[in-house]
């Protein structure tokens, strides 16, 4: 294979893991909290020996985008939203722990607190467990409160507050779980400037209309690259030929 058919299909190869992050990410642009995957890639020139210079496309490892969504009223008392920076903590399907921003709350039948899909979330006291009660709200300092079940409405308790955290962003990194993290998950204190919105959600950072042009651009390159490697082969078969004729 030629040098053009080599690197084009290097570049399309690349071009494939851009798209399997894009489609990806447009697949969760309706997902409460989610995060962008982001892809990156670099030119890599090879020299040395009797090589040429010719550069070289190659993955040098992804990121993440962690921008806030936009906030979504719902108006319900157990969907809330980070305004701002901050993360909730909560327990992986691991069972270690992690960050999020999904704040679609909802008690388990165990007791716990937990977000839609299940993952437990954490209190400053360990995970939130609540007794039976009659009534419950989360203040925009995330303090969780309720009436006892049999107690009259003004018989407020506090319970507990949520684990809200902040860590720096670059210390911040996406699992193969799909769940944000820091090195020392156990180290994190909680921000007492972090605030939440009640009866809101944040919404997915994914712009869908951005994600398929994105979709669009790239399916265009790949085809332009193949269509490079098919005049590589084409120009390699004409050079055979005419040299068989010499």
């Amino acid at each position: 294979m030629s040098n053009i058919a080599h690197l084009a299909a290097q570049s399309a190869r690349q071009i494939q893991q851009a798209q399997a992050v894009v489609t990806h990410n447009l697949a969760n642009s309706g997902t409460t909290g989610f995060k962008a995957d982001l892809y990156q890639a670099q030119s890599s020139y090879v020299d040395g020996g009797a090589v040429n210079g010719s550069a070289v496309a190659g993955s040098v490892g992804g990121g993440v985008d962690y921008s806030s969504g936009a906030i979504a009223q719902t108006g319900r008392d157990l969907d809330i939203a980070i305004t701002g920076e901050g993360w909730f903590q909560v327990v992986a399907d691991d069972g270690t722990l992690a960050l999020s921003r999904r704040g679609d709350l909802r008690v388990g039948t165990d007791g716990l607190l937990k977000d839609a899909t299940g993952k437990t979330i954490m209190g400053n006291g360990g995970p939130v467990s609540l007794p039976p009660y009659s009534s419950l709200s989360i203040g925009t300092d995330g303090t969780i409160s309720i009436v006892p079940m049999g107690e009259l409405p003004t018989n407020i308790v506090a319970l507990d507050r949520l684990m809200l955290v902040n860590p720096p962003p670059e210390a911040l990194v996406k699992s193969a779980d799909g769940m944000i993290r820091v090195a020392n998950m156990d180290g994190l204190e909680p921000d007492a400037n972090v605030r939440v919105a009640v009866g809101a959600l944040e919404t997915s950072n994914v712009s869908p209309v951005g994600a398929m042009v994105e979709m669009i651009t790239l399916a265009r390159s790949f085809e332009q690259h193949i269509q490079t490697i098919k005049s590589a082969e084409e120009l390699d078969a004409s050079s055979a030929s005419i040299m068989k004729l010499e």
